[in-house]
């Protein structure tokens, strides 16, 4: 094949390789690194003429020094980074596939691969060798509104992975959350539920369609809002939701607000406390809640409160008394 054709491509991998805005590349710097890397002798005219094209198509920049023209900057390609490092759902030999084309994408003096992976090993990411391919099933299901089929995965006491039963689902959303990601769907049982993907071992897209989320007897007279069903179920449980109040320090509303974001209503407060109220998932609350005893209290439903109580004395007697 002739490299004339490509001329253009190879011109842009180098500049991409080898410059940025503050590294610009002349004429003499790309037709010696045309003949070092691609072993191909070119005349400055030639190059000249690619250049002022490739400038007027806004794809380098620059005049006596050039530099490409990057789709990401360096800030935005290391936030991707960091998500990668710190998410647990993606196994860890992708993850450094991943994150070396990223890096490549930064300019050259920003590039440094060991940097970026150094808190790698001290992650705990998933054994799940299958998670793209089930996401790319699940997505393929969802956009064709077709049921899936799904075999699921468990860990045993030694931290292996086994196989699980199967179970068929109408799939509607892929979400993250506290860097894991779940399929929201509906197992049968006339409700959205979340399940973790790196539990799913494979997938297999069904000629069925799913049952829409309006067809359930829950969400027939009102729109499924998924922004609210996110701060609803902090924790990804399944289960109802209800208005709860709560009694929480002032000086601690922020560790309330981490979890359930700022749609609350303030109904009173004092010197030291706020009393507000906030709908979410009861199951989630309740976790919550004991995790927090320290600063929060749960005011109604009594329901809710009477759970708590049952559920702090069981830790207190556990403690107390050993298991």
């Amino acid at each position: 094949m002739s490299w004339k054709g490509l001329i253009d491509i190879y011109i842009l991998e180098i500049l991409e390789n080898y410059s940025s805005k503050y590294n610009r590349l002349r004429q003499k710097d790309i037709i010696s690194y045309l003949d070092r890397d691609y072993n191909i002798d070119i005349c400055r005219n030639t190059v000249s003429k690619y250049l002022t094209e490739m400038r007027e198509q806004g794809y380098i920049e620059g005049n006596r020094g050039m530099y490409s023209v990057r789709r990401f900057t360096n800030s935005e390609i290391n936030i991707l980074i960091n998500s990668l490092v710190y998410s647990k759902t993606i196994p860890i030999h992708n993850i450094r596939s991943i994150i070396k084309k990223l890096n490549h994408m930064l300019e050259p003096e920003m590039r440094n691969m060991k940097k970026t992976t150094y808190f790698l090993n001290s992650i705990e990411h998933t054994d799940n060798k299958n998670i793209f391919d089930i996401i790319d099933k699940i997505y393929v299901a969802i956009e064709k509104r077709k049921k899936i089929e799904i075999t699921s995965c468990k860990y045993n006491i030694y931290g292996s992975v086994e196989r699980g039963g199967k179970k068929i689902l109408d799939p509607y959303y892929i979400v993250a959350e506290k860097s894991k990601y779940y399929l929201l769907c509906n197992s049968g049982r006339g409700d959205i539920e979340p399940r973790r993907i790196d539990r799913i071992k494979s997938v297999k897209v069904l000629n069925e369609r799913r049952c829409e989320i309006c067809q359930m007897e829950k969400y027939r007279n009102k729109t499924f809002n998924l922004q609210n069903y996110m701060r609803e179920h902090i924790y990804m449980y399944s289960g109802d939701n209800d208005i709860v109040t709560l009694k929480i320090l002032k000086n601690n509303i922020g560790d309330f607000i981490d979890w359930y974001g700022k749609d609350y209503t303030v109904k009173g407060e004092d010197k030291d406390f706020v009393v507000i109220r906030v709908r979410a998932n009861v199951n989630a609350v309740y976790f919550w809640a004991l995790q927090y005893g320290g600063i929060a209290e749960v005011i109604k439903p009594d329901y809710l409160r009477e759970k708590i109580r049952k559920g702090a004395k069981a830790i207190y007697d556990r403690y107390n008394n050993g298991l």
